[in-house]
């Protein structure tokens, strides 16, 4: 293949025939950046054109600049701590806090960043606001309060089904120029569950034990400051008591939705993309507690907000740990599963499970 050289900068041929472009690229192997960035284009030239790659070549000289200075970290450490020594790897090390903020090595940047969870959302209400209905309607649905618990609860796992499919699909799209990614993004394996210091299930049981620790401090912390909660709106768990019943296709179309789906799609969005995105512009523990506010936001629960917030950060520091998407789908599947399983115990022994939400 033709190249030719300006500097440390090379001009290639796009690998699809009759482009009439070509890529300038930095030599970064000689900055000691990963090898993952070696290949990323950095401007665009036509063909017969000068290279001159005047913003490429400032850039590399500024990267440079940082890696020769005697007291300032390379760039590459102020975004990823080097890898556990071997010792670490014999060790759980539960209580080494240098742990919980390894960050990744994100291919893309603030604009799919940006693009990712706008197109997600977008996607997410077009869904539940007009797909479905859409599709109900064509299914000869005119009236949605005349169906049974049962057939409410099937129609929610239907609109789950399709969120899920296409809020994945979406987050893929957008970064399917970076393919193939780092091995440690968006993982979901369910081998070695409890190899030190990764084993996804270790983390995800030690998760699942304390989300409610952690969900009971913030409610005793917030009520001995002085907080209120917002008097009525609506909670995370009031849509479900609505259509709860004794039946169990109806527990069985619940639990899927809230248990299985619906963390599959906010893990891979609010963790697996946004968490790690993040963890390039802040250490990991910064990115942890803002991509938890924004989980907290989205599901647009102002009296369940401090309570999302705080199994955000749980389920966040968990997959900081595992560096495994289904660690934190296993924590907030069990969350969600529980809290439905005892709604539905709790309307099984003659409790009123509407008005007892209501009252929070």
């Amino acid at each position: 293949m033709e190249a030719s050289m300006t500097g440390r900068h090379v001009c290639y041929p796009p690998r699809i025939s009759g482009g009439s472009a070509h890529h300038c690229i930095s030599s970064k192997q000689s900055l000691g950046l990963p090898r993952s960035t070696w290949a990323q284009p950095l401007t665009r030239c036509r063909t017969g054109h000068t290279l001159r790659c005047v913003q490429a070549k400032a850039r590399d000289e500024k990267l440079a600049d940082r890696q020769k200075a005697p007291n300032v970290a390379p760039l590459k450490d102020l975004r990823q701590r080097p890898p556990a020594s071997p010792e670490q790897q014999d060790t759980w090390g539960f209580f080494q806090w240098d742990r919980y903020a390894t960050s990744w090595e994100v291919p893309w940047g603030g604009r799919q960043l940006a693009l990712g969870m706008v197109a997600w959302a977008a996607s997410f209400l077009l869904v539940g606001l007009v797909v479905s209905p859409l599709v109900v309607k064509t299914a000869g649905v005119t009236n949605i309060a005349s169906l049974t618990a049962t057939d409410k609860s099937l129609l929610v796992l239907g609109n789950q089904v399709l969120e899920t499919y296409v809020g994945i699909t979406v987050i893929r799209s957008v970064l399917k120029g970076f393919e193939p990614l780092p091995d440690d993004l968006f993982r979901t394996s369910f081998g070695a569950p409890f190899k030190k210091p990764y084993g996804w299930l270790t983390w995800g049981l030690l998760g699942v034990v304390l989300s409610p620790v952690a969900i009971g401090l913030t409610v005793t912390a917030l009520t001995y400051s002085g907080y209120e909660p917002p008097v009525g709106g609506q909670g995370t768990a009031d849509g479900v008591a609505r259509i709860i019943s004794l039946d169990f296709f109806s527990y069985a179309g619940l639990f899927t939705t809230t248990a299985v789906l619906a963390p599959i799609l906010e893990e891979t969005v609010f963790r697996g993309f946004l968490l790690t995105s993040l963890s390039k512009y802040m250490p990991a523990p910064a990115a942890v507690v803002v991509s938890s506010v924004a989980f907290g936001a989205a599901h647009l629960s102002q009296r369940d907000f401090p309570q999302l917030v705080a199994l955000g950060v749980l389920l966040g520091f968990s997959y900081v740990r595992s560096r495994n998407l289904a660690t934190p789908m296993l924590i907030h599947g069990a969350w969600n599963g529980t809290v439905l399983t005892v709604l539905f115990l709790l309307a099984a022994s003659g409790v009123d499970v509407k008005q007892l939400i209501a009252k929070g």
